[in-house]
């Protein structure tokens, strides 16, 4: 006669390793996250600066990734591809950019292989060509985190998860839990009920 306890002790150990394999998936699948831009996300700098720099928590993949920087006019200033060294992205911009506000539109390849993208801006009192982008108006150096906007998945834009949203990696690691639990449960009803009629 199998002993009820003996089941439910199996059933925590197949839980247990049903978990183990869950988490880990689950946390590779973690998007990288944008911590700065310089400039800083809605800040004023007295020139175009000649470059736009990202900074991510990890190292994004080089190839996929591309930085607009437009202007008022929606004019696309980003002068070249972007380039990436550790976990910074820059993207030059034309010389003689004209003085306004700008948007830079950004998608990149996260460390986890998956695209994610955003936006920030800035504006410019003076065209490019003058001063360095770090020397803001507010005489403050330092850049401000911005947020990416929504981290994409490969096939299409439009079905975005936002940053602060359900990440969709979610979905597909819920339903294996959910299996496991109701194979779980079929299992431990199996077995008492066998323990019950020995």
């Amino acid at each position: 006669m199998r002993s009820p306890i003996r089941v439910l002790l199996r059933a925590v150990a197949v839980l247990g390793m049903a978990a183990g394999l869950a988490l880990p998936a689950a946390a590779a699948q973690a998007h990288d996250v944008l911590e700065t831009t310089n400039p800083a996300d809605g800040s004023t700098v007295t020139a175009v600066p000649h470059s736009v720099v990202l900074t991510y928590d990890h190292t994004p993949i080089a190839i996929g990734t591309e930085i607009q920087v437009k202007d008022a006019s929606g004019t696309n200033q980003a002068d070249g591809a972007a380039t990436v060294v550790d976990n910074n992205v820059t993207q030059a911009i034309k010389p003689g950019a004209p003085a306004g506000k700008y948007t830079v539109v950004w998608r990149v390849v996260s460390s986890d292989s998956h695209p994610i993208e955003g936006t920030f801006t800035f504006t410019a009192k003076a065209a490019g060509g003058g001063t360095s982008s770090t020397e803001a108006t507010n005489g403050n150096n330092a850049t401000a985190p911005a947020t990416p906007s929504s981290a994409a998945t490969p096939s299409s834009a439009a079905a975005s998860d936002s940053s602060g949203g359900f990440p969709v990696w979610t979905i597909p690691v819920g339903v294996v839990v959910v299996l496991v639990i109701a194979a779980l449960a079929w299992f431990v009803r199996r077995s008492l009920a066998r323990a019950a009629q020995e």
